[in-house]
Parts: C-alpha cells; sequence; structure tokens
C-alpha cells in the first residue's frame, strides 16, 4: 500500500476484535509516529496508554459521568458555540449521516444514549491512547500533534490496526487527570481508540463522510 492509498482508505473504526494489541507493537506504532515534523523539532505530543485494568477503570469514570449528566470540562476551548455556516453545515451533516444509519432520534435519550456511552466506552478497543501536551506553550503545537496524529492514523492502517479519534477522554478531562492521575500541567486534548478493526462490525460498514471539493478550500495566487 502506498502512501496515497493509505489516506484514501483510513477510515474511523468503531469496532474492534477481542484481541488485545502487544506493548511491543504500540511502541513500534509510536516510533514510527514520532517522525512527524514539528516546530524547531519540540516534539510537544505526549501520549498515555491505556489498556487493561486501567482502561476498564477509565471507561467506568466516564460512564457515571453520562450516566449523572455531569458537566463536560474541556482543558481547551474545543469548539467554538457558533461556527461559520458552511463548517456548522458539514457537522450538521455528519450527524445526519451517523444517526440515520443507526437509527437513532437524538432528541430521545433512551435512543441517544446507548450511542453516547460507546463513544465512553472507545467501541471496545483494547486500547486508548490519550494524546495530550505541555499547558501554556502555545496553540502551535496543535499543528505538531495533528501531524503526529496523521501519521500514527497511517502507520497503524500499514500494521494492520484501526483507529479512531475522539474527544470521550477530553471532553470530562478532569476525569480522565484523576483516574489516570495525569498531572494539571497536561493539555489532554484527545483520545485514540486502537484496534484490530472487525471489519463485519456494523458500524464499521457505515457510509463514508463526505469531504468537500478542492475548489471550496482552494485559492490559488499567481
Amino acid at each position: 500500500m502506498n502512501t496515497i492509498e493509505a489516506i484514501k482508505k483510513r477510515k474511523c473504526i468503531r469496532g474492534f476484535l477481542e484481541k488485545p494489541v502487544s506493548r511491543k507493537d504500540i511502541v513500534r506504532l509510536l516510533d514510527i509516529a514520532r517522525m512527524a515534523p514539528s516546530s524547531h523539532n519540540m516534539q510537544p505530543w505526549e501520549v498515555a496508554v491505556v489498556t487493561g485494568e486501567a482502561l476498564e477503570k477509565l471507561k467506568n469514570a466516564l460512564l457515571d459521568a453520562l450516566h449523572n449528566r455531569a458537566h463536560r470540562h474541556f482543558d481547551y476551548n474545543y469548539m467554538a458555540k457558533e461556527l461559520p455556516n458552511h463548517l456548522k453545515a458539514n457537522g450538521d451533516t455528519c450527524n445526519q449521516i451517523v444517526f440515520e444509519y443507526r437509527g437513532i432520534d437524538p432528541k430521545n435519550w433512551s435512543q441517544l444514549a446507548p450511542h453516547l456511552e460507546e463513544n465512553l466506552k472507545f467501541f471496545d478497543a483494547p486500547a486508548e491512547l490519550v494524546i495530550m501536551t505541555e499547558s501554556g506553550i502555545g496553540e502551535g503545537a496543535f499543528i505538531d500533534i495533528g501531524a503526529f496524529s496523521q501519521s500514527l492514523y497511517l502507520a497503524a492502517l500499514d500494521l494492520g490496526l484501526g483507529t479512531c479519534p475522539q474527544v470521550s477522554v477530553s471532553q470530562y478531562a478532569d476525569i480522565t487527570h484523576s483516574v489516570l492521575n495525569i498531572p494539571e500541567n497536561k493539555l489532554i486534548l484527545f483520545g485514540i481508540a486502537l484496534g484490530y478493526p472487525d471489519e463485519s462490525a456494523f458500524l464499521n460498514k457505515m457510509p463514508r463522510m463526505p469531504r468537500m471539493p478542492v475548489d471550496k478550500f482552494t485559492i490559488f495566487f499567481e
């Protein structure tokens, strides 16, 4: 598989086999991803690898937060309340595709809750990677961590692994800090569910999300 094929093939995996990912393979994956570029080679990414009992403890704490309707707490401003119309439309389309595919009425809590629970259980992935950075170093670090993350997604694909980036761990950042004993000077940015894809899983057959054509996001200056 060449790079272009990998980029086009990559998708979010929401169903995993009951097969653990070895520490050796996770280290190999991170060893590849660390070659991503970063400003002044600062390499601002940090990763907490959560598996086994620690993973179950984190899942249960996040599920309790959901069931108790706990206030969501991010370490950073994840998304503005008011978005430009075209970005809001993209997000609305995404939600519509997911809810229609799953037959969910998002206004019906009894239907919506199981959907949210699956996210907080990391779709039963055997590993969750919590992506972090130092607090107070500037938003430029987010650019570098984006490059690191894309490198990780593509390397995972080449190693036969599936990934799904999620805000599950960051929307309840206070809980994630507490459960994993992560210092407060670390920003919890997002999580990545990691495991071997279950190609027969219903959620893995969901239609791919549409992408804007190039002329919608590109300006040429000559």
